[in-house]
Order: structure tokens, then sequence, then C-alpha cells
């Protein structure tokens, strides 16, 4: 056609290796040349270094490194600036392993029990003196300098699946993007989670853009772009997302964001709007998408783009190779997504005329009918029509109900509800099959949210099979499904207790906004407390709150509930509504600690049984080698009738290795699951509580299990780290 592509291949590579997803990176290993790193089937790592030639075939060099255990996580990076060059990071379900490729040694090796999800490197917030090897768990982030000690520790709601290092909150230092299993985004600064997302799906991909946007992932298909809390656009597809990440590739000093499908097509999409500017194919999977200046060309660092087979392509733009400047969004779209474009355009330009067929037809049944045409026979419906929107709770149903009214004789045949918050389907819809002018639409949160719900309302006469649909947008508030009550048949045993410097008036409306009461009615400055009783609608348990005016001291607010994660989020919500900053609390959960008390009991028997099942492959790997040796001086002698009994040992002690790694594997799936609880059990415990007692209780509780002091750790949870320390002596 005569038109410039702007992406054009600068290499291609067909390794004979498979390239697992999610596990490669570039390193310069030896400080100067960019390596292609891989993990492979087989517990293999292989470095592929073009740099490096043999002497008879003058072709790249590929060194292996055998992991021998199911490789999980793959990156590199400056662990030690001294030595001026990457260290190479492997993580495995059990272990972390920080490699020099160069040297061929290992620079630390750490047991990791919480297995090895994700992997980045780089400077974390306050920790910036130097960089860290951060590792994401089951529940829990870690971080080890070049030493192997570890540095950095927090807590997360779940299983850590992608994470991303950037300096989010322009202040110098770089936050850590973390995506779980738990559907949830979180920033955290340090130790503190600063900003958190809900999403609809677990999140298996992040990549920062600029300032507070970043582009995610979704394990549904989903692709998106956040600007802080705020999403722009997102686009979901029926395929899976297999590699993520973002690249300046236009040179306007914008990342484009750059997606590799299960499907093998490889597409980049403008941050801005999310449209599809470029877009290449492989037979196989995309794996990895990452960026190097891998032919040291001097035309910059090229796009790699691996997939699943081993075919490695790079990518440069023409300005990159021609010396042109940077391209623009016309320039850079390939012809392929411009004739893409031409048919959505076309589509459009259809739809539109079918809906100018429509209005002409019942404009002309309104002429035909006369000016005073009845509605029944023509569609129509009055100008001043409106769809009015609330929401009531059915305690019958254990449900809310969205209320949708007409502010006439119209009435509703069907609604559509749209919400990936609400509806594990994203969108629901509803047929009336008598129409009134009041319908009904149940609705059921999994969590504790806030949500808006697009609705379209189908109105029309009673007697018309002509439709008109009206848009309504709901705003769900986050404690929608609690029913007030008069009072509690019994109060829970749970609570936990905060004291803010806050009006009691500023609580009592921050309840009402809330959990849409009004309590606030009956308070005033004079007033002496205030509070309210419900039921959860999803589980049936009891929530109150209660606020005492403790004079100049500000208010002592109690909330009473058996869930520690329901108290953990109305303490946030508090927190966030009246502007706090510091928030300690005084938490009593005898429910939850008896759990935990258990929780790390099993813990403990888990790590014995570990410890009693390494001794024993160790000493049936000493009596392996002994029964070889013996078979082997048997066969020299002919001594047959030794040699087979020998062998024959050999492989019933080789059954019953088998037995014990299946033993072994067993153990570490429980001790994993233990583990997580306890992590999620000091990630609840902290919402608790906000600011620095937060960040505090976290470090306590992590030296505390560190220690196995199990009643400083209980104490911590209780009292916060400060007032634990001056009570229990805990050091």
């Amino acid at each position: 056609s005569g038109s410039k592509m702007p992406l054009v291949p600068s290499f291609r590579i067909k390794l004979e290796d498979q390239i697992l997803q999610g596990l490669a990176t570039v390193g310069k290993f030896d400080g100067k040349n960019p390596c292609l790193t891989c993990a492979t089937s087989g517990g293999k790592i292989f470095v592929y270094d073009p740099y490096s030639r043999r002497d008879e075939q003058d072709t790249p060099k590929v060194r292996y490194l055998n992991i021998n255990k199911n490789i999980t996580a793959v990156a590199s990076g400056r662990l030690d600036p001294n030595i001026g060059r990457d260290i190479l990071l492997v993580g495995t379900n059990t272990d972390v392993m920080a490699y020099d490729v160069e040297e061929n040694r290992d620079v630390f090796f750490k047991e990791v029990p919480d297995g090895v999800n994700a992997m980045v490197c780089g400077r974390v917030g306050t920790h910036n003196q130097q960089p860290l090897a951060v590792v994401g768990g089951s529940c829990n982030i870690t971080g080890y300098d070049a030493d192997g000690e570890e540095r950095f520790w927090t807590v997360t709601g779940d299983n850590v699946r992608a994470m991303a290092l950037a300096d989010v909150t322009g202040d110098g230092s770089n936050e850590l993007l973390v995506g779980s299993d738990d559907y949830e985004i979180r920033v955290f600064a340090n130790d503190d989670a600063i900003s958190e997302v809900t999403e609809a799906e677990k999140v298996v991909g992040l990549a920062h853009l600029s300032g507070s946007r970043f582009g995610y992932t979704l394990e549904n298909g989903t692709v998106g772009v956040y600007e802080g809390r705020k999403r722009k656009w997102r686009i979901k597809s029926k395929n899976r997302v297999t590699a993520f990440s973002a690249f300046d590739l236009t040179g306007d000093g914008r990342k484009e964001i750059c997606v590799g499908w299960s499907n093998g097509k490889l597409e980049v999409r403008n941050q801005e709007t999310g449209e599809v500017v470029y877009k290449d194919s492989f037979k196989s999977p995309i794996s990895a998408l990452l960026r190097a200046d891998y032919r040291q060309d001097g035309g910059g660092d090229d796009m790699i783009c691996c997939s699943l087979d081993g075919e490695v392509r790079g990518y440069k733009t023409q300005g990159a190779l021609g010396g042109a400047g940077s391209l623009k969004d016309d320039e850079f779209m390939d012809e392929n997504v411009k004739e893409e474009t031409l048919v959505e355009l076309n589509q459009k330009r259809q739809d539109l005329l079918a809906e100018l067929k429509g209005y002409e037809r019942n404009t002309r049944a309104l002429y035909n009918a006369g000016v005073g045409g009845e509605t029944e026979t023509t569609g129509t419906i009055p100008k001043d029509t409106k769809v009015n929107s609330s929401l009531e709770m059915n305690p019958e149903e254990g449900c809310g109900e969205v209320l949708l009214s007409t502010n006439n004789d119209t009435v509703i045949k069907a609604a559509i509800l749209f919400s990936e918050e609400v509806f594990d389907e994203e969108a629901r819809f509803v047929y009336f099959p008598n129409p009134q002018r009041v319908a009904k639409v149940a609705i059921k949160p999994k969590k504790d949210s806030a949500a808006d719900v697009a609705i379209k309302v189908l109105v029309s006469s009673r007697t018309s099979s002509t439709y008109h649909v009206f848009e309504v947008d709901f705003r769900l508030p986050r404690f929608c499904m609690y029913l007030p009550l008069k009072a509690l048949p019994q109060v829970p045993a749970s609570s936990v207790q905060v004291r803010i410097a806050e009006r009691l008036v500023k609580i009592a409306k921050w309840i009402d906004d809330a959990f849409m009461l009004q309590t606030s009615r009956e308070v005033d400055d004079y007033s002496e407390e205030c509070g309210c009783h419900m039921v959860c609608l999803r589980d049936s348990k009891p929530l109150s709150i209660r606020a005492v005016n403790a004079g100049d001291d500000g208010c002592d607010v109690v909330v009473h509930c058996d869930d520690m994660d329901t108290c953990g989020e109305v303490i946030q919500d508090m927190t966030k509504a009246l502007g706090l900053g510091d928030v300690e609390c005084t938490a009593d959960f005898p429910y939850d600690m008896e759990r935990l008390r258990e929780t790390l009991t099993r813990v403990d028997g888990y790590n014995a049984l570990r410890s009693r099942l390494v001794t024993d492959v160790a000493d049936a790997s000493n009596t392996i080698k002994h029964l070889v040796i013996r078979a082997e001086d048997s066969r020299i002698l002919k001594d047959w009738t030794t040699m087979k009994r020998m062998y024959g040992e050999l492989r019933d002690l080789n059954r019953e290795l088998i037995r014990e790694h299946q033993k072994r594997v067993e153990n570490h799936e429980a001790l994993l699951a233990a583990l997580r609880e306890v992590n999620q059990t000091i990630q609840k415990t902290a919402k608790l509580r906000a600011g620095g007692p937060k960040t505090k209780m976290v470090a306590a509780c992590r030296q505390a299990i560190k220690v196995n002091n199990v009643h400083a750790l209980f104490k911590i949870i209780q009292l916060g780290a400060d007032l634990a320390e001056q009570t229990a002596g805990f050091e």
C-alpha cells in the first residue's frame, strides 16, 4: 500500500526452548551486554547471550541453570550497585535465589514458606538507600537486600499476583503497586497501604504510566487504566492476558499500553483512550513483553516480545530507525488498524441510520393519528416523563431493592443494570410481565463497597409495543446491606474502640451518610452519645456503633461486630470521611484470637514435620548412594544375586521416597494455607488502625512472629505496638 508501518521488527530469534508465561527478563549480567533470560520446562533457566559466540558455529551461546523446582517468578536488576552488574532473581514455591550469572555463584538463597508469586527489583519508599528484591507471596510482601537480609515486610489481603515500582505520589521515592487475588489494587508507601481500588476479578498485571496513572489487567481478560482511584477506560476480551507492560514507543513522552494475549495477538493501545494503535500476531501465546537495547546499534531500546514456542521479536519505531522525531498517533497506526477503524465507523453509521428511521416511523404514526393522537397507538409518551430511583431493604428476601418509578401513567416494562462491582456477570436484565409504574430490582453486593450502577429503563404506555429508553445513574452506598434495628437481641462479643478528636455531631452525620440513617436529627453539641444498631442482610450478623462524648478529648467510638473485616471497613470509612490522621484502637476479638492461636499451633506442627521429612530424605539419599555403589560393585564382580538384591532395595526405597515426597507436598500446602490465615489476620487487624499506628503494628507483628512470641503478638493486636511494648516489655 506504500504506507509506513511505525513499528517494524528490528530482529527475530527462534529459540529451541519454550518460554513460560511471565517468566522472562533482560539483564546486563556482565555490566554491559543485555541477555535474554527465561524459564523453560523442566525447572530450568536459560540465558541467551547474543554477544558470546561458539567458536565452531558462530551462534549465540545459551547457558542453562538447573533449578529443579517449579519456577514461579523471574526478575533481574542492580541488587548490589557496588558490583556494577545485574543479578538474576529466581523464585519458586518454597524459596528465592539471587544468582550472579557472571561469576556463576549464589548471592543469597532464602527459604520462603509463603512461596513466590511475583517479584521486582528496585528501591522502595524510605528504603531508598539500597535496592531490594521485593517478593510477593501468600498475603505478604518481603524485601531482601543484596545480603539476603529482610529489610521490608508488609501484609496484603490475598495472594500477590502482580507488582510494579513507581513514584506514584511525586515525593521522589518509589511506591509499590500490588495486585492480588482478592480483586484489590493497593498502593503501598513504605509499609502502609495509602490507596486501594476494588476490581471485579483477580488482578494479574500492573504497569505504571505516569504520576498516579497505571494500567492493569484482570484474569477475565480485562485491560484498563486508572488515574488514582478513577478508572479512565477498560476493555474486555474473551481471550486471556498473558503479558502486560507499558513503553513509550512513539517518543512523545507518554507510554503506550502493550498487551500480549493467549491467542498470540500483540496489541499496543493508547493510554488515554484505549484505542489500538498497532498489532501483530504470533503462532503461540505471548509469554513476556520486555524492553532493552538488545542490538546495541545506537537506535535506542527495542520492545521485545517473547512467545511460548520460543519465538522472540524485537520492535523499533521507524523514527528510531530513521532518525525522525516523535510519531503522531495517526502515523503510529498501521493499515490494518485503519481498516478496522473504518469498519467500526461504518457500523456506527448504519446504527444511526436505523435509529433515524425509527424516529421517522414514530413521527409519521403521530402525524397520522392527528395532533391529539393517543399514546397507546403511536408509542409516544408525555414529554415530562421521568424515572426516579431509590433503595430499600427487604429483610424477608435478605437483599436490597432498587425502586424504579415513573412520574405519570407510563409503565416500566424492563430494566438493564450495569455494574461490575455488584453483579458477577457485570450486567443484569430484568423483565416485568405485568408492568406497573413502580418496579423493584433485587440487588445483593458481595462486599461493602460503594458502586456506581448504570441503569437503562424501558418505559412505554400500557398497551404500546414501542419502548423509550431512560438512562439512570444510581450510586450504591458502601454499607447498603445493613438493616437498621431499634435494639439488638444480643450485643456481639467482639469490639473495637477508638478515640478521635472530632465532635459528636460530625460522627452522627457520618453514620447517616454511610448507613442511610437519620441519627443526626437527634444529636446536637450538647448530646452525650449517639449510635445505631443494624443487622447485615448478607450473613445476618449484627453490627452496633456507639459514640460517646469525651469532652475536650473528642469522642470514644465503639464498634461491636463479630466480623473483624466489617469492623475494619467501618473504621477505614470513618477515618476517610472525617479526614482523620493517626488512629489507634483497642481491639477485642476473642473468636478471631482463638482461631489465630489454633492456626499458629498448626504452623508449628507443620514446620516440625517439614524438618523431620527433610532429615528423612537426606538419610534416604545417603542410603541410595550406598546401594548404588554396592550394586555396581556386584555387577563388576558378576555377583548377580547380590546385584539383584541391591536393585530390589533401590526400587523399594525409591517408592518410599515418592510417598515421602507426596507427604512433603501436602505438608507444604497445609503450611501455606495456615500462613495465609496468619497474614490475613494481621492484615485485618491493621485495618482497625490508620496512619503511624497501623504501620507500627504490622512491623511489630512481624517481629513477634519471627521470634515466635505468641503472647506479644496478641498484645500488639489488642493494644497496638506502642502500648503493647509498654505493658508487656516487648522488644
